[in-house]
């Protein structure tokens, strides 16, 4: 059942217009986003990317069995804090300085896959990765 949402004013807002309301910690337990993906609850784990690599590879563990789960989304963020330059990931760029996305599995459990093709290694992140339960 829908709870009726009120403004301050306790005013009824449209209900069309979803809302969801959770508190994202980062390396914390997946928790549930309030959304329904073909009729199953939308959770979501918060993971902190460190350093990113020079012109190399860096896998992130994300805790997330494969075999349990059914991803749905994945964000990411690279941030540099010397100058609060932010970059998403994946990165494409016109002159050959990208970060590439990817994952992979590992004795069932999801990593992200973060490529670099400079030295970004003055940078670090975070993940978000939106999924269902089997």
């Amino acid at each position: 059942m829908n709870e009726v949402l009120k403004d301050k004013d306790n005013k009824i807002l449209n209900p069309k217009i979803p809302r969801y309301e959770y508190n994202l910690y980062t390396n914390e337990e997946p928790i549930k986003t309030g959304r329904k993906i073909d009729g199953k609850s939308e959770y979501i784990k918060r993971i902190t990317i460190p350093q990113l690599p020079n012109a190399s590879a860096l896998e992130v563990n994300t805790g997330l069995n494969i075999d349990d789960i059914n991803v749905t989304n994945i964000k990411c963020l690279a941030y540099r804090s010397s100058d609060k330059t932010y970059i998403p990931i994946p990165f494409i760029s016109m002159a050959n300085t990208h970060i590439g996305l990817n994952t992979k599995v590992t004795n069932n459990i999801l990593y992200l896959l973060i490529e670099t093709t400079i030295d970004r290694s003055n940078f670090s992140g975070w993940a978000e990765i939106s999924f269902v339960y089997n």
